[in-house]
């Protein structure tokens, strides 16, 4: 029987990170929201009310070394699922200045590093998966959007070797490159964009990226 432990969305927002945890919270799990703004926060929870779980809320920043490990370190209990959705934007790397740059890195790899290590017990306890959110711009950069680009080539690249560092403790880690834009309207869906998340829990022989193109 699957185990239906807490499943924590760090980075929720109304777009993807929203669609994640609506998904999960149907098909039982609790959800923990993570973001940097309560009442943000608040208005996610009250829209998933009607999934009939849990909904938990914390305050936190993936800008702030170690504010977003401090949350996850202080969740009791198994884990089936962190989700890590933050992400710094930003334009091309020669017109960004230096703490820009050092603020992409903290979220887009650093924050993420310090997420995975502060779960290891709780995802190991529970057989879960730290999934991460990528972007097309890993496999195709863009110099119109430098910071991205390389930041989620960086994720992308952790992803890979977390999978192989937590690989001894039973826990899983996926990335689902989302390589198109996110839009209500179309193949992109968050909605949609979630069932890969999902399939990534549930596929526990899985490859560790999905390349999300909406077909």
């Amino acid at each position: 029987m699957e185990n239906r432990n807490l499943v924590v969305v760090v980075g929720a927002g109304p777009g993807i990170g929203a669609a994640v945890a609506r998904a999960f919270a149907h098909k039982g799990h609790p959800v923990m929201l993570v973001a940097r703004d309560q009442s943000h926060l608040d208005a996610l929870a009250a829209g998933l009310a009607d999934t009939g779980v849990e909904i938990h809320t914390a305050v936190a920043d993936a800008a702030k070394p170690g504010d977003v490990a401090r949350v996850i370190s202080s969740v009791e209990g198994p884990l089936s699922a962190v989700v890590y959705n933050a992400a710094a934007f930003g334009g091309p790397l020669l017109d960004s200045s230096a703490d820009e740059m050092v603020t992409a890195a903290q979220v887009n790899l650093h924050t993420l590093v310090s997420v995975a290590g502060a779960a290891r017990a709780g995802l190991k306890a529970g057989s879960g998966i730290l999934i991460t959110t990528g972007g097309g711009y890993a496999l195709y950069p863009s110099s119109e959007y430098g910071v991205l680009s390389v930041g989620k080539a960086a994720l992308r690249s952790a992803s890979f070797v977390l999978a192989q560092e937590l690989e001894a403790d039973g826990v899983r880690v996926a990335t689902i490159t989302v390589a198109g834009a996110v839009d209500p309207a179309t193949a992109f869906a968050p909605d949609k964009i979630a069932q890969a998340y999902v399939a990534a829990y549930e596929n526990h022989s899985g490859e560790v990226e999905t390349v999300y193109t909406g077909e």
